[in-house]
């Protein structure tokens, strides 16, 4: 079976100024805001026909992808190559990791897939699935993310127009969760 569907997910949003390495396991955990994405993006996925569900290795990520599992059904399967972009990493070297994990994908056995990550990994994805065609110029978000918080982009996969073979990937952000902030804390 080709893989036709991937959904790539951002963590949702992760608890700030916490003094933990954004970059490595454990990373911040989820804030409250960031567990109610994660809740609506696995709403909007159980409708999806997804049938594997793969995460990064920092807790934001694995928890989002485990309130997506509640939603579809899924258990989360923990990828290293979806890990946020190290210190020590050039883009270049995140895009040859998510070459190589789309790469693995062409041998899956489902055609829907859900892939939680992060910012970085994720526009390498986008960039890879596109040839590098896509303009994210129209999608920036804090921190210059190309998608908020628990936001999702759909690479739907279809036969290219007169092409005697090969296929072309469709990409679309087709999820952007809005959450109400709770309630600042005001001292009395």
């Amino acid at each position: 079976m080709l893989v036709t569907d991937l959904y790539l997910v951002r963590h949702g949003h992760p608890l700030l100024n916490t003094g933990i390495a954004y970059d490595r396991p454990p990373g911040p955990p989820l804030s409250e805001v960031g567990r109610a994405e994660a809740r609506l993006a696995g709403m909007y996925l159980a409708s999806r026909g997804v049938q594997r569900l793969y995460t990064s290795p920092l807790d934001r990520a694995q928890a989002t992808a485990a309130l997506i599992g509640a939603e579809t059904g899924l258990p989360a399967v923990v990828v290293e190559a979806l890990a946020e972009h190290r210190r020590e990493e050039t883009f270049d070297d995140v895009q040859a990791r998510m070459r190589a994990f789309l790469a693995h994908l062409e041998q899956e056995t489902v055609s829907a897939i859900v892939l939680v990550s992060h910012g970085s990994p994720i526009k390498a994805m986008l960039l890879a699935l596109s040839e590098g065609r896509l303009d994210l110029s129209r999608h920036i978000y804090p921190n210059g993310n190309h998608l908020p918080t628990a936001g999702i982009w759909h690479a739907r996969r279809s036969a290219i127009e007169g092409a005697t073979s090969g296929t072309g990937w469709t990409l679309d952000l087709v999820f952007k969760p809005v959450v109400a902030a709770p309630p600042a804390h005001v001292p009395v």
